[in-house]
């Protein structure tokens, strides 16, 4: 696979803010295996590292593309404790969690309206203590 100079240069750290511009310059691949790539330097051990990936990828899409109510969340969950990297964990949890319902019963998001309105209502109410309550301080692993 022969990637461009941004690609080559782009260093992600889930810790830091976000370089929008370049993050955006990337294309959908080249996100996840820079996040792909992150965790494994980091020797981060996960069952799926591609899977874990692009959860990740998934989120910092919405934050580079603006989207207000998982900014919002991860300002949030920031200013009660949690690292960035932490916080998009959780946020990716409630995607992977409303993903899931989908897959197992779409009828009632149909009925809901557009298909992120159950996400973003989740996003709204997530909070670390919520997030600690679901998976458990355990779950806290850095990766």
């Amino acid at each position: 696979m022969d990637f461009d100079s941004e690609f080559k240069a782009f260093e992600y750290d889930p810790n830091q803010p976000l370089d929008v511009e370049a993050w955006l310059k990337l294309d959908e691949m080249e996100r996840i295996l820079v996040v792909e790539d992150y965790h494994k330097q980091a020797r981060v051990k996960l069952p799926d590292v591609h899977l874990h990936a692009v959860f990740h990828a998934a989120i910092e899409n919405q934050i580079a593309e603006g989207l207000e109510d998982v900014i919002e969340a991860l300002e949030r969950l920031q200013f009660q404790g949690l690292d960035r990297h932490e916080a998009i964990h959780a946020i990716a949890s409630v995607l992977l969690e409303q993903i899931s319902d989908v897959m197992e019963n779409p009828e009632p998001f149909i009925i809901l309206g557009p298909p992120n309105y159950a996400y973003l209502q989740e996003v709204r109410k997530l909070t670390k203590r919520s997030w600690y309550r679901k998976y458990g301080k355990k779950r806290r692993r850095r990766g």
